[in-house]
């Protein structure tokens, strides 16, 4: 749409035809609530006929019926009234969602999410966050792995809550903040004799069937075994098994068919029949971030960048 035949009207001469009508045509009254004087507020509405009449010669319009005693609207006023009113309104809210939008508390953020932020502090963000910006419409997805950066990159997803052993060798197209460290238990049957100790050093898993997650899909796990071997033995990986999901391999455990290996944040999800126990003698970690793109400068981004860092009490950092 073009506007530029609307750039002679001026806000002013709508928002005094306006108050006119809402002094009930009484153009004295108007001038007293605009703290202005009646003449130049009579001309200022002039000004306005003037425009809004194509031709002055052959069509002249008038908002106003000056011969009658109270002054009416005319059949044209009535109509430039409803649509002028219309027309303050959306401005009137495009002026708020401008200011909304630059202070962040309106718009959208598409967010990937996993297991491991999903059970742990990932519900407390989204609250507080949506509490603090009811407006922010927030879109979550699951993603794996092999897809979250990538969707980082097509701009499919604004953030994502990444899982890696380190953040060392990081992307130079895109932010990284490590926020969390997750380190890995043993989940075992509840009946199991192990589970009558506090802590299972690894070398006790030595004859029993592990139950991992899929590898292809969550090449970390491969440092389990890595650690098995550096502990002396070859682990027995239950290849009867293929499993990617959390609760699925959490039900086989409970069933006997093997202990397991997972980050602690499993410990959310109170199985029945499943035991979890520390890890002794074996240094498994791995480092949870937020990640998103370097060039991104939404200030819906930076609101939920702060909640992440109030929630995981971490110093003010320049790139937030």
């Amino acid at each position: 749409m073009e506007f530029q035949h609307l750039n002679q009207f001026e806000l002013r001469q709508i928002c005094y035809f306006l108050a006119v009508v809402q002094s009930n045509n009484n153009f004295t009254e108007a001038a007293k609530r605009l703290g202005i004087k009646q003449p130049p507020l009579s001309q200022r509405i002039q000004a306005l006929e003037e425009l809004l009449s194509t031709d002055p010669k052959t069509v002249v319009v008038k908002l106003f019926d000056r011969s009658k005693r109270p002054i009416e609207l005319t059949e044209a006023g009535q109509a430039f009234l409803i649509e002028a009113q219309q027309a303050l309104i959306h401005l009137d809210r495009a002026v708020s969602h401008a200011r909304q939008a630059s202070q962040g508390e309106i718009g959208r953020l598409i967010i990937g999410m996993n297991n491991s932020i999903a059970n742990t502090i990932l519900p407390e963000i989204v609250q507080s966050f949506q509490q603090r910006f009811p407006k922010v419409e927030l879109e979550l997805h699951e993603v794996t792995i092999q897809q979250e950066i990538q969707m980082l990159k097509n701009h499919q997803l604004d953030i994502v809550f990444q899982r890696s052993p380190s953040f060392e060798q990081n992307d130079s197209a895109l932010s990284y903040q490590p926020i969390l460290e997750e380190y890995f238990v043993v989940a075992l049957p509840t009946s199991h004799a192990l589970a009558e100790q506090a802590k299972i050093p690894l070398q006790a898993l030595a004859n029993e069937a592990i139950i991992l997650p899929s590898l292809d899909v969550l090449p970390f796990y491969e440092k389990i075994i890595t650690l098995c071997r550096e502990a002396g033995f070859e682990p027995k990986i239950n290849r009867t098994v293929t499993v990617t999901g959390v609760v699925t391999l959490l039900s086989l455990v409970a069933a006997g068919a093997g202990v397991s290996i997972l980050p602690n944040h499993v410990q959310t999800l109170h199985r029945e029949g499943v035991a979890y126990r520390s890890l002794q003698n074996a240094t498994l970690n791995r480092q949870i971030a937020v990640v998103w793109r370097q060039e991104d400068t939404s200030t819906v981004l930076r609101q939920f960048l702060r909640v992440v860092q109030e929630i995981v009490n971490l110093s003010l950092i320049d790139s937030w």
